[in-house]
């Protein structure tokens, strides 16, 4: 009865219920204020956006064991669904590319595990306009970082996302460039009459430091741009088409903007951070690009996702704190039962012996 009308229990629940709003929802507004704005003139029917997911690295089911891996891959996924949806509801992009490692187990994973995170990754990634989908795969998909690349991952990496190794979006072809196993599109796989499309090539492993694979990449597909992960960072190489003159620029800040405008000579490379906030990392995002003027300048940036963890450590403080409270209540008011329990029995000894 009395934590009933306890004044401090009410004000941490109504403070718990209170971050819980303000961390689960009202964030994700507050964050869109940071974000630059990529709009299409809407004079250039051209105009195309694109959305970069990387990394998402869903949490599989061996590294930690239940109950407590329930509530964990539940947290993460649901960060991952709340800001997917804010930021596609907020760009609503034509294209949406995903840069691999979207499993965080997938290269150990059994068949059925890997098709459950399959449908976990449906879940979380999901929208309700019309949009061209690309999927690649990372090592934490297939193997290949620490690990042999796993070819029946490969195969039913490729069974699960079904698609050709060139998706072609307007006049847009975007190639499915994998640097874990050396292997990109050939000329045979390019669709007849579009080989002045604009040339986007994604890849999970950055491809032009790699210089003998970026070298036959560029001979065979020669691409305006090359889009990867892996690194979970912000940044993009800037070089000259012979791959000489690398120069990387970080792309940090509430707002960082890359403007593009394409030429003959330069090459750039841009490094999409993770979306995840399990990867170690407080800049976590995702990448965004306007192609616009008949494909001639991009304009590329990172919406910014709201951290996580700091949240997550406000939630467990305020839920030790009211434990504590009644646990330290509870034992007191045992003690003041006690005590009173005591005095009353020595209270009701006979009056003779009391005098």
């Amino acid at each position: 009865m009395y934590l009933r009308r306890s004044t401090t229990v009410k004000y941490v629940i109504a403070a718990f219920i209170g971050a819980v709003v303000y961390c689960e929802w009202f964030i994700y507004i507050i964050q869109q204020q940071y974000w630059t704005e990529l709009e299409c003139n809407e004079h250039d029917t051209t105009c195309k956006k694109i959305l970069f997911i990387a990394d998402p690295q869903i949490q599989g089911d061996e590294a930690v064991p239940p109950p407590l891996s329930y509530l964990i891959n539940w947290d993460s996924d649901r960060y991952l669904r709340s800001t997917f949806k804010v930021v596609v509801d907020y760009l609503k992009p034509d294209v949406l590319v995903y840069l691999g490692d979207l499993m965080d187990e997938g290269s150990i994973a059994t068949m059925p595990q890997f098709h459950g995170y399959a449908k976990r990754l449906a879940s979380i990634f999901e929208w309700d306009f019309p949009a061209v989908q690309v999927w690649i795969p990372g090592d934490n998909d297939i193997g290949g970082e620490n690990e042999p690349v796993r070819h029946n991952k490969i195969e039913e990496f490729e069974k699960v996302f079904k698609q050709p190794s060139i998706i072609v979006y307007s006049n847009i072809s975007f190639y499915k460039v994998n640097a874990i196993t050396y292997t990109f599109p050939q000329k045979a796989d390019e669709v007849p009459g579009l080989e002045n499309n604009f040339k986007i090539a994604v890849s999970h492993y950055p491809v032009t430091e790699k210089y003998m694979f970026a070298y036959q990449v560029m001979k065979a597909i020669n691409p305006d741009i090359f889009f990867c992960a892996h690194d979970h960072e912000s940044k993009y190489v800037k070089q000259k088409k012979n791959l000489s003159q690398r120069k990387t620029t970080w792309l940090n800040g509430l707002r960082p903007v890359l403007n593009i405008s394409f030429d003959e000579e330069s090459l750039y490379e841009v490094y999409v951070p993770t979306c995840s906030y399990r990867m170690g990392t407080s800049s976590i995002g995702y990448g965004a690009a306007v192609l616009e003027n008949n494909q001639q300048n991009m304009r590329y940036t990172v919406f910014w996702s709201p951290t996580r963890f700091p949240y997550l450590i406000l939630y467990l403080s305020m839920l030790v704190i009211l434990l504590l409270y009644c646990l330290v209540f509870c034992v007191a008011r045992l003690c003041h039962r006690k005590s009173t329990s005591i005095a009353k029995s020595a209270d009701m000894s006979p009056l003779l012996q009391r005098i």
